[in-house]
């Protein structure tokens, strides 16, 4: 059965993170899910704060791959938001509701991706500015404001990360599109139509045009090239709304821990030995969004040894502030780095380069969680529990806590 948060979180004695975690509107929660976002958090700090000097030897510049591999943790925030999003859909198809799309679900996703958006574009802005002179950067930073970035390509100078964001918001579009689309379909036929087609319209994209989401030195995604990260998510949560997942299916999530950790080798070797053909990244990047599918299988036995491990509390914990910190720590690395210089070979010097950004980083992004994003996110959520104060309640549903659900 899933994990009752309160229940659970009492008898590990985290008591106290319950105060950093948005009251769910239901009871229904996957407290792996967030130690899970705070993995793909820790890789993606790994990758872009480790560097390692390109004349160094083949055993140390394998390891410099290794580290560059962690960029991959956004994959798996995609296929947690594939699940955690498109649970509710997949409750009211399988339950035959007249709506397809959640109540609130537009204003649901406002309040959690824009307060912290626009808080890091008003925030380093500024300091852009003033470092280097630059007032091209208040206009990039209006950009982000307005939204325009998600309808056409923007420079990635001001923060490359946010890529990521473009693709999310994609498929926040599309998915009720499909589910309106699909609304006579039966809900077992729409378990395999809707995940193929996350899966075999941004394959055929890539396969025509050659093309694949860009980051440097313009953020250009080209929609919908990078939505097939999304689909096994999508597919997991279909099983568990239809009470398709035994206890058992659990074996899966072990897999996709295997798995991952042996993909993540895969597209390291890739990286080092140069193997960096359409082939190559098809056939890596592809196992990377199969094995992280997999680790949602846990969502069939929560208290699983495995999943378990995945909700130590200070790893929920960086889960939790994980979408504030990804938005802040690349361009606090950058100034830090810019600051003080390269290492030139200096461990201390590298030592104290990516631990002040990691510390740094981590005291803003939970500052920025806890008394900007939690209060605004609670008050999303009341205005949310009182339009529906004269309904009748909805059936249970998890939790949203994806990257940026």
């Amino acid at each position: 059965m899933p994990l009752t948060k309160n229940a659970d979180s009492a008898g590990r004695g985290d008591r106290w993170l319950e105060s950093w975690h948005v009251a769910p509107s239901v009871n229904r929660d996957y407290d792996f899910i967030d130690g899970l976002r705070g993995i793909a958090m820790l890789m993606v700090l790994a990758a872009h704060f480790f560097y390692v000097n390109p004349a160094s030897g083949p055993a140390v510049r394998f390891i410099g791959s290794c580290f560059s591999a962690g960029s991959n943790g956004v994959t798996l925030f995609f296929a947690l938001s594939g699940f955690l999003i498109s649970w509710p859909f997949w409750k009211r198809k399988a339950s035959g509701a007249e709506i397809s799309v959640p109540s609130g679900y537009g204003w649901r996703r406002f309040w959690k991706i824009y307060p912290p958006l626009a808080f890091s574009v008003l925030v380093l802005a500024p300091i852009y500015i003033l470092r280097s002179g630059d007032w091209s950067f208040a206009g990039i930073g209006a950009k982000w404001l307005a939204g325009i970035p998600f309808l056409s390509p923007i420079t990635g100078e001001f923060n490359p990360v946010m890529w990521s964001l473009i693709i999310e918001v994609q498929f926040y579009v599309i998915l009720p599109i499909l589910f309106i689309s699909l609304k006579k379909v039966p809900a077992g036929v729409c378990l395999w139509i809707i995940p193929l087609i996350f899966v075999a319209v941004p394959f055929v994209c890539r396969l025509l045009t050659g093309q694949s989401p860009e980051i440097h030195p313009t953020i250009n995604v080209h929609f919908p090239t990078g939505l097939d990260c999304f689909c096994l998510g999508i597919f997991v949560a279909g099983l568990d709304t239809m009470g398709r997942l035994k206890a058992g299916d659990a074996i899966f999530g072990v897999f996709g821990v295997v798995f991952w950790i042996l993909s993540l080798l895969a597209f390291s070797w890739c990286s080092f030995s140069n193997w960096n053909g359409f082939t190559a990244n098809e056939i890596t990047r592809d196992l990377l969004k199969f094995s992280a599918g997999c680790l949602l299988f846990f969502v069939a036995a929560p208290r699983h040894p495995a999943a378990r491990i995945f909700c130590a509390p200070w790893l929920r914990w960086c889960g939790i502030i994980s979408y504030e910190w990804y938005l802040l720590h690349q361009p606090i690395y950058g100034w830090i780095r810019q600051s003080v210089g390269p290492a030139g070979g200096n461990p201390l010097k590298y030592a104290a380069i990516v631990g002040s950004s990691f510390v740094l980083g981590l005291v803003a992004a939970a500052l920025t969680y806890r008394f900007f994003s939690l209060p605004i996110l609670r008050y999303g959520r009341g205005k949310k529990s009182a339009a529906h104060s004269n309904k009748e309640p909805l059936k249970q549903m998890p939790a949203p806590s994806s990257p940026n659900a």
